[in-house]
């Protein structure tokens, strides 16, 4: 018989953020192994309104949106969870849920997602109990499993690693010209150096490594005259009115370009038009950003200090900076732009990431954890 698989989210189709991503391919994977009638999956999203739902990743009968009706969500989940021989979480939000199931129904796997820095801070000692009562956190690199061991004290054998995967509907492209209609709309020549970073750009945000950048981005202008930092992501008020303030303070107004929310469908476009994805981060959980980059023949430069470490391989796929080293930075930078990639070098890159992150392997783990219990068991 096919394993009762409920997973809770709070938004999965309704934003496009690094979480909302992770949800959607298992979403597909639950799909898939649905197919295989390994699996009868069935997804509850909080946030989410029933006209959001994308039908590549889910079918409509596989699929219940609560558009924001909370105690309505609560209710169906636990009556649902107790019915079902797993539950996966997608955010420590929901671990109040998962308690309780656990609670009415011991028998029930209940795994929890932890994506990064939401589960990193000290946790009151009712979701503290209810954490230690989980059957299994997966951690999505080595950086957030070892923060979850350290602050809360989880033991390793509740922890396994699990890192994300690139889109199984990502767009890999053939050709690496520049797009002329973002050229265009950006006022930028062919032959212009292009830096590139996309993140929430928020005033709770800061660790993102953006500044550093811009504090070093006179020196390389000076290299480079033509250079240009397109600095992406929606923006909050305090945060972007901070960065005017910063560029005005190092007079590089011509050389940046803070462009806002970019929709999904142009974000490999962006990569294309960039000659480099700078984003040093402190505080990454894993960085699925940096995968798409590089899945679209993009040099990475990222921080070594977070779960960046993870997605660029420990170094095997991008370079990996001290994030408080803007020395070490601008000689990263300054490298990578005297020797850019070409096409080839470009193609074996996407190669390279694919084999590393590939959708297949993770459905492939998805499907141990449902059936075993672990992702880390060897099938002969």
């Amino acid at each position: 018989m096919p394993h009762k698989v409920l997973f809770l989210t709070l938004k999965v189709f309704g934003f496009t953020g690094g979480i909302e991503k992770v949800c959607r391919s298992i979403c597909r994977s639950l799909y898939d192994l649905g197919e295989e009638n390994i699996v009868e999956p069935t997804v509850y999203s909080m946030y989410d309104k029933y006209f959001d739902r994308d039908s590549r990743y889910l079918k409509k009968q596989q699929y219940h949106a609560f558009n924001e009706h909370r105690k309505y969500f609560v209710i169906k989940s636990l009556l649902k969870g107790i019915r079902s021989d797993v539950v996966i979480l997608s955010h420590i939000n929901l671990l109040s849920i998962g308690y309780l199931i656990k609670r009415f129904s011991p028998k029930t796997k209940v795994y929890l997602l932890a994506h990064g820095i939401e589960i990193w801070r000290k946790l009151p000692e009712p979701k503290l109990k209810a954490l230690k009562r989980l059957d299994k956190i997966i951690a999505v690199s080595h950086f957030t499993a070892e923060r979850i061991k350290s602050i809360h004290g989880t033991k390793e054998d509740k922890i396994e690693i699990l890192n994300n995967c690139i889109d199984p509907f990502y767009f890999f492209p053939t050709k690496f010209s520049k797009p002329k209609p973002l050229l265009e709309r950006y006022q930028l020549h062919p032959d212009q150096k292009i830096l590139m970073s996309l993140s929430r750009v928020v005033s709770s945000e800061k660790y993102k490594g953006y500044d550093n950048t811009i504090s070093i981005l006179p020196h390389l202008i000076k290299k480079y005259p033509k250079l240009v930092y397109l600095i992406a992501g929606k923006s909050d008020d305090e945060e972007k009115l901070r960065l005017e303030k910063l560029i005005t303070k190092h007079q590089i107004a011509n050389h940046i370009k803070l462009i806002g929310f970019i929709d999904e469908a142009e974000i490999t476009d962006h990569f294309l038009l960039s000659d480099i994805f700078v984003m040093p981060s402190k505080k990454e959980g894993f960085g699925i950003v940096f995968i798409e980059a590089m899945a679209s023949g993009l040099s990475v430069i990222a921080g070594n200090k977070d779960g960046s470490v993870d997605a660029l391989k420990n170094g095997e796929l991008g370079k990996l900076v001290n994030p408080d080293d803007s020395s070490e930075i601008e000689k990263t930078l300054d490298e990578l732009l005297k020797s850019p990639l070409n096409d080839n070098e470009k193609i074996a890159l996407q190669k390279k990431v694919l084999k590393a992150f590939s959708y297949e392997k993770y459905r492939e783990s998805i499907k141990k954890l449902i059936v075993y219990g672990t992702s880390y068991i060897m099938l002969l």
